[in-house]
């Protein structure tokens, strides 16, 4: 099958498409898809470990769902630290380290990219 990339930009509570990207990305698994996504910019709060509740889902609880279908999710670490994210031990497990160079040719290698922001 195919590599599918997704990026996303935006915050996990001013939009639902954090929601959108866990339901595009599961389905893609479970057609046999390699998937990552990509956090940059705002979306990189989507990753942060505290927002994970027990008693709720959130947005940080379907990633690290992803992560366990395994989805590769990556964090721009520029993005995180410029939002105060300590990069080494806020996020939630199992999320790579990433950059923008890594980004692009994250973009080569894939068949398809998909983005999602505001």
């Amino acid at each position: 099958m195919g590599k599918l990339l997704i990026i996303l930009f935006s915050s996990p509570l001013q939009h639902q498409n954090t929601d959108t990207v866990y339901e595009f990305a599961k389905a893609a698994v479970e057609e046999g898809h390699e998937v990552s996504v990509f956090c940059d910019a705002d979306a990189v709060y989507n990753l942060v470990a505290t927002q994970i509740l027990l008693d709720q889902t959130t947005p940080a609880k379907k990633l690290a769902k992803l992560i366990d279908m395994g989805v590769r999710v990556l964090v721009c670490q520029q993005s995180a630290r410029l939002r105060g994210i300590e990069v080494e031990k806020g996020l939630i497990e199992k999320v790579m380290k990433s950059s923008l160079g890594e980004l692009a040719q994250l973009m080569e290698e894939s068949d398809r990219v998909v983005s999602f922001n505001v």
